[in-house]
């Protein structure tokens, strides 16, 4: 089951691998498909045709309808005369629309998705007609059946502008769903060079989040549908570096098809590379062809270079769509992963349902903080009506009651934990002299308390870059981020490391001996650094507009996750996988700096302090 719409397109070539596809992380099948001639009339001498008539049609018609999936009928025209034609003639509409009907009618069907592929070049009148066309057959869709669902496939930048064959602001009120072609940008974007086929971030002109960003100035976003590739693209190229220039023209490849070049070129030495597009957001690698005998056949004799979308370049398209609450996504076209379930799993873990919040109980007058020294242990923390330290802790079962651990934290402020081994917390508060002070778990009881001194203004951070080894970031007096740390022998002095926060830092380690810090700054926006092991790399902005000091944890050497809270006071989620994720809204109301701690790869528990000062947990879709 997914939590928002999720359409793939059905190729009748595909149809004899239908039974694999996991319909319960589809909401509508989209058969394509059925072509228009320009008197409104199918054209029944097609391959399309012929595989509507057949069992496998109606196999795959009623597996995707005891899923609770939609199926509709894309009806289709490529040809710019033939689509002015049908759609400048109102008995070539009311036939078009006629026909339509009774052929969702036949099969039992719920909608029609209008896959016209023209140009306004040469025909003056065809957007006018277009959006005529769209307002009939919306309307006769919804009188046959009220639950119809009408969508209409559109260019990646026909939200750019007015003209062209789609005006997307008429468009949108008769329209159940706009599909974004979002692919073959490529073309546009660097001409005779070898590219991602959907990037995410600016090549000029065309990407993803402009068009999100353009569609979101002419619909609404419960609107719009993103669509994303389940192909790619192979050049022929003179070098094997990233954007190579093309000797040949590109060709189409599946995503199957396509991690078998890889396989291939990789067992057969090849000289294989693979790299990381970060401006695409895309996987690319290249290879060298023979000019004969080719393992992998081609025989091209020059560099193949190779652009295409893998479940982690997949992962960040859905992330724009839910950071910007689009209706959904799709993808052209099932089929094309054939054999895998990667992209099958990047789905669900995107679009599948988002763990529930469950209260922890207590009385907090501080937000919680979390650590956890083991897969299944969650050490949960927070300042109780007292003003003293309390500890909630799971260990594989439930959880175990509230204890109290004593000490004394200054008003609003909450504690930070963090365990760098087996049985191992430590807990660093500001204590009501507005000092550093320190207490921890070593496997047998608490410890502490000892005072480390310094003047802080705000909560504490910790983290752990290796065992025995603590590095504690405050906010001093002078808005500035401040640092100490225990080698495993001694403490060291503070130093300072200067930027401007509004709120107390986080810190975590996401590889032995690496450091990452963030904070809120004084333009609400987030802010980071990062100890690479051998230096510091000084704060850049990472924008956003936050309600709350930031929490971070990490669950591998390449990933790190951040929460805070939004102006509406919902928990939003970021994380860094090779580049920054958009903003994701998870939920909930918090009412204070929220906590996030994982114990095992690709696991994340989030924690805030509720409307009814308990804490509250979740977990984050990784």
């Amino acid at each position: 089951m997914v939590t928002r719409e999720v359409l793939g397109f059905a190729p009748y070539w595909s149809l004899g691998a239908a039974d694999t596809w996991r319909y319960s992380l589809l909401t509508t099948v989209a058969y394509f498909g059925l072509d228009l001639r320009g008197d409104g009339s199918f054209d029944t001498s097609t391959s399309g045709w012929s595989a509507w008539n057949s069992q496998q049609f109606v196999n795959m018609v009623n597996a995707a309808h005891q899923s609770g999936d939609r199926v509709v009928i894309v009806i289709k025209c490529f040809d710019a005369a033939t689509i002015n034609q049908l759609v400048s003639s109102q008995s070539s509409i009311a036939t078009a629309i006629d026909n339509t009907l009774n052929a969702i009618a036949s099969k039992n069907l719920d909608g029609v998705n209008v896959d016209f592929e023209g140009t306004s070049a040469g025909y003056p009148g065809v957007q006018s007609g277009m959006t005529n066309f769209m307002t009939q057959l919306f309307q006769r869709v919804h009188q046959w059946r009220s639950t119809g669902f009408v969508s209409i496939d559109t260019y990646s930048g026909s939200a750019s502008w007015d003209g062209g064959i789609f005006r997307i602001g008429s468009l949108a009120p008769v329209a159940d769903a706009i599909f974004v072609m979002a692919y073959d940008m490529i073309f546009s974007d660097l001409p005779n060079r070898a590219g991602p086929n959907a990037p995410l971030h600016p090549y000029a002109p065309y990407n993803d989040s402009t068009a999100v960003a353009q569609y979101l100035s002419k619909a609404p976003a419960y609107k719009i549908v993103l669509g994303v590739p389940y192909y790619g693209y192979k050049w022929s190229t003179s070098s094997n570096q990233a954007n190579g220039s093309a000797l040949s023209g590109a060709s189409a490849v599946g995503y199957s098809s396509a991690i078998s070049d890889l396989q291939c070129a990789q067992a057969n030495n090849l000289q294989l590379s693979q790299g990381w597009d970060g401006a695409g957001a895309s996987p690319w690698a290249a290879w060298l062809s023979p000019s004969s005998n080719d393992p992998c056949g081609g025989n091209y004799g020059k560099w193949r270079e190779l652009y295409y979308d893998n479940a982690l370049s997949l992962g960040f398209k859905y992330d724009l769509v839910a950071g910007n609450r689009l209706q959904g996504t799709g993808m052209w076209a099932l089929g094309y992963d054939a054999g895998r379930d990667d992209l099958w799993n990047e789905l669900a873990l995107k679009f599948g349902a988002v763990p529930g919040w469950e209260s922890l109980g207590g009385v907090l007058t501080s937000g919680p903080t979390a650590a956890a020294w083991g897969p299944n242990r969650r050490d949960v923390f927070g300042r109780g009506s007292d003003g003293q330290l309390w500890h909630r802790w799971k260990d594989g079962g439930g959880w175990a009651s509230w204890e109290r651990i004593g000490g004394q934290l200054a008003s609003g402020t909450s504690p930070a934990a963090v365990s760098w081994g087996p049985n191992r917390v430590d807990v660093m508060v500001t204590g009501t002299d507005h000092g550093l002070w320190h207490a921890w778990w070593d496997g047998t009881g608490w410890r502490g308390w000892e005072p480390l001194g310094g003047v802080l203004t705000a909560s504490p951070a910790v983290a752990s870059r290796g065992p025995g080894i603590l590095d504690i970031f405050a906010r001093g007096s002078d808005g500035g981020i401040w640092h100490k740390w225990w080698d495993g022998v001694r403490w060291g002095g503070w130093e300072s490391h200067g930027g401007i926060s509004n709120g107390a830092p986080t810190a975590t380690s996401r590889a032995q001996g690496t450091l990452d810090v963030l904070v809120r700054g004084s333009d609400n926006g987030l802010w980071h650094e990062w100890w690479d092991g051998a230096r510091w790399v000084r704060w850049e902005s990472l924008g956003g507009t936050l309600a709350s000091a930031p929490a971070t944890t990490s669950w591998g050497a390449t990933r790190l996750d951040v929460v805070a809270l939004s102006p509406t006071n919902d928990l939003l989620q970021l994380y860094w996988q090779g580049q920054w994720s958009p903003w994701l809204s998870r939920g909930g109301v918090g009412t204070s700096d929220p906590a996030a701690v994982s114990g095992s790869f690709g696991n994340i528990d989030a924690f805030v302090r509720g409307t009814d000062n308990a804490a509250w947990h979740t977990g984050l879709p990784p």
